[in-house]
């Protein structure tokens, strides 16, 4: 957050559900508010596969996980390059939670915006797992769409 009180960098993660799609929409218009740079990021998690599967599997998943998250922050970034908003996206192997936090600490973010709840877990009645850690574990301000 600069000196006015401002947004200067967002963070956006994706799983590419609808809800994160909701917080990237209420991200970008922060970001058009406060000429922020809004970081879309995906996180390629790979949970046990690395243990159940032989190594021709991992890497074919990996390879399919990996494209499937660029899909989703190109998705944003459109929807951000629409809006006259910078954009600067990430894909990288980690669980959700944690690479977040390291993003966020990586980067300066002074926001993370995220969807309520997401693909893992659409029935929730009211806050998703990762959320729920995200808002209690970050040091940063989380709103959620």
């Amino acid at each position: 957050m600069n000196a006015t009180g401002e947004f200067d960098d967002i963070l956006v993660p994706t799983d590419g559900s609808e809800a994160a799609y909701n917080g990237a929409q209420q991200a970008i218009k922060l970001a058009q508010r406060n000429g922020a740079t809004v970081h879309v990021l995906y996180a390629i998690d790979m949970g046990d596969a690395d243990f159940v599967a032989v190594p021709s599997d991992i890497k074919e998943t990996r390879t399919r996980i990996e494209k499937k998250g660029q899909t989703f922050v190109a998705e944003i970034e459109a929807l951000a390059d629409d809006a006259g908003v910078e954009t600067v996206t990430t894909v990288t192997p980690n669980t959700p939670l944690q690479a977040i936090r390291e993003y966020v600490d990586e980067h300066g973010i002074d926001l993370v915006v995220m969807g309520k709840r997401g693909r893992s877990d659409p029935d929730k009645p009211l806050i998703g797992s990762v959320t729920n850690r995200a808002i209690g574990e970050l040091d940063v301000p989380v709103f959620t769409a």
